[in-house]
């Protein structure tokens, strides 16, 4: 906190969930509760990256569907991911963002798979919660 502050929370949690960068949001949550000052800042900076990578990871994916290299295997498997979201709509999206699955690994599939923005925007939504959830687990486990 005190070396790279707000910026560096926010640059390193936006290339967790932008590129799937090793050091997950939680760190970051992890050293804003560690360093005893105000944690809204924190979880703005780190709320606000996840949303920004998660897109980014989103656009990214979608102009990777373009490559031979995975075009022709999208199209493959495309009718079972279209069968789940005829079948669940927005529930399919909202259960995967709840999901042990990585937010930054979601956005990828949710571009390469071109889902429809209103469904990828539900998933984001549900984001912020999880952020929270994972927060309120890591305060009290540390306050422990």
């Amino acid at each position: 906190m005190d070396r790279f502050g707000l910026a560096g929370m926010f640059v390193g949690t936006f290339l967790a969930d932008a590129f799937s960068f090793p050091i997950p949001p939680q760190f970051y949550m992890l050293t804003a509760i560690t360093s005893g000052g105000s944690q809204v800042a924190p979880l703005i900076a780190i709320s606000t990256a996840s949303l920004v990578g998660g897109c980014t990871g989103y656009r990214l994916a979608g102009r990777l569907a373009r490559l031979r290299l995975f075009a022709a295997r999208i199209e493959r498997t495309r009718p079972r991911i279209d069968r789940l979201f005829e079948r669940y709509g927005h529930w399919a999206i909202a259960i995967g963002s709840i999901s042990p699955i990585p937010f930054s690994m979601l956005c990828y599939l949710s571009g390469l798979y071109r889902i429809p923005l209103r469904y990828f925007l539900t998933m984001v939504l549900f984001r912020v919660p999880r952020l929270l959830l994972f927060y309120a687990l890591i305060r009290a486990g540390w306050s422990q």
